[in-house]
């Protein structure tokens, strides 16, 4: 199966398949690090709710986006690696302050 847009940019069933793959895995390390994110400040003993509501936002947008895509064309695929691959990179540090609490 080729995604919309696949075939004019040369692409093969396996490079479609790698590109579908990297977006659900981008989205889903996402999803588990605002989960713990989440998790991790609602247990603090003063609660930051407004960072809270950030990144439940953010990871409604996640689970919005991972059931749009389903159909959507290479263009779609490849920027929401690049958009949430951003955010996966500006949450690590974050992750990590929050492990070594």
């Amino acid at each position: 199966m080729l995604l919309p847009g696949a075939e004019a940019l040369g692409m093969t069933h396996k490079q479609c398949l790698e590109l579908l793959e990297s977006a659900e895995d981008t989205l889903d390390f996402l999803t588990s690090s605002l989960t713990y994110l989440i998790y991790a400040e609602s247990q603090q003993s003063r609660p930051n709710a407004a960072l809270i509501a950030e990144w439940e936002t953010l990871d409604q947008e996640v689970f919005d986006v991972q059931y749009s895509l389903p159909g959507s064309d290479v263009k779609v695929y490849r920027q929401v690696i690049e958009t949430y691959g951003q955010r996966n990179r500006e949450l690590r540090p974050v992750v990590d302050r929050y492990m070594t609490k």
